[in-house]
């Protein structure tokens, strides 16, 4: 373990000095600045730290979500970047980790800071119609576009290849998301908050093929911020709360490819190979005790599994239940670290978190992975 006196195996360990939520609902009444100044200045509370102390603040958002242009200049003063280093990252807040890690690993800065935040503009039943009008843009436009094809769509076509490949039923796959729903229910985090079986998931609405509404992640909105730093300022830090030392990111290739069908976690793969080698990992199975997943779909979990090398390993797999128990949309990266450094505060050891974007599905997706230590 590397803690704040790190082995030789790590190559950059990073420490997490601070990291806080918004409350994650259905529909949040808060503006955008509103959520992340939330997020943002309970993050540097917990960690010790003043605004003007951050060298560098990332941004993970989407303008079409948000419903204006350059909707990080509502966001950025929140974040603390006015005046200062900062930018956005359209896509998910693994990806905003990810830049601020490697920011302080090139010794670029001290302290820098991640914050996702997601609320879409349309509200009520309108929304999942609106999501999946955007996940359409997101796709080719010649080819792809125009027969509709969606993010639930794509997720629904896979899901009906495993089961006619004879991989799963549709039975296994509600139960998948039952054990998901029930295992995080009761935790401050979930939106999904009633332990179900599989016929309540069978029952609940269909979505696109064999897909019910319950096998799907359940929507939410939310800011989450993350305070990274130096191994030097992490120890006069009030209380470091784990220790990241490792991180890798990888992208899916596209439609045509069919890699998305067949191999649906590759981008995964290469994410998770790039993260242990810079842990120094070299058995993830002996040295991996919990993993927070982003897992779209139960037809999902088995390969996301495989392609992290932990499909026989004796790992706790999303513990909080994973994005079936909530998703904040880009935000989920950082939730899904946050699960996991309360996962690793509560029983020690070494956690994987792992995240994707979902705006296309399993195709085109980017995959982030982070190794965290406890401190």
């Amino acid at each position: 373990m590397s803690g704040l006196n790190p082995s030789v195996e790590a190559r950059d360990p990073i420490p997490v000095l601070g990291i806080a939520a918004t409350p994650l609902v259905g529909e949040s009444d808060a503006v955008l600045d509103e959520l992340v100044f939330d997020a943002v200045s309970n993050a540097l509370r917990e960690a010790g730290i003043r605004k003007h102390e951050l060298g560098l603040s990332v941004t993970a958002s989407l303008d079409i979500y948000d419903g204006r242009s350059i909707s990080s200049g509502l966001t950025n003063a929140a974040s603390g970047g006015y005046l200062a280093q900062s930018y956005r990252i359209e896509g998910d807040a693994g990806q905003a980790i990810i830049a601020a890690a490697q920011t302080i690993a090139a010794g670029d800065a001290d302290l820098a800071l991640a914050v996702g935040v997601y609320n879409p503009e349309v509200s009520g039943p309108a929304r999942r119609q609106f999501l999946q009008q955007i996940s359409n843009l997101g796709f080719e436009p010649h080819f792809d576009r125009p027969v509709g094809l969606t993010a639930e769509t794509m997720f629904g076509m896979h899901a009906g290849y495993v089961v006619d490949s004879g991989i799963l039923s549709e039975e296994q796959l509600a139960e998948i998301s039952a054990a998901s729903i029930t295992r995080g229910a009761g935790r401050g985090r979930a939106v999904r908050t009633s332990p179900l079986s599989a016929a309540d998931v069978l029952s609940s609405a269909p979505v696109n093929g064999v897909l019910r509404e319950l096998m799907l992640p359940a929507e939410c909105t939310g800011a989450i911020a993350v305070v990274l730093g130096s191994l030097a300022r992490a120890r006069r830090a009030r209380h470091p709360r784990a220790v990241l030392t490792g991180w890798g990111q990888a992208t899916g290739d596209t439609t045509a490819d069919g890699q998305w069908l067949e191999d649906p976690a590759a981008a995964a793969r290469r994410a998770g190979q790039e993260a242990y080698r810079r842990a120094g990992l070299t058995d993830p199975v002996e040295q991996i005790q919990a993993v927070e997943l982003t897992s779209a779909t139960p037809a999902l979990l088995a390969p996301t599994l495989g392609a992290l090398g932990l499909s026989k390993a004796d790992v706790e797999v999303s513990p909080s239940g994973g994005v079936a128990s909530a998703y904040p949309g880009v935000a989920n990266g950082a939730l899904r670290l946050l699960e996991a450094v309360s996962w690793l505060e509560a029983n020690g050891g070494r956690a994987v978190s792992h995240s994707t974007d979902l705006l296309t599905g399993p195709v085109a997706e980017t995959a982030t992975v982070l190794v965290l230590e406890e401190v």
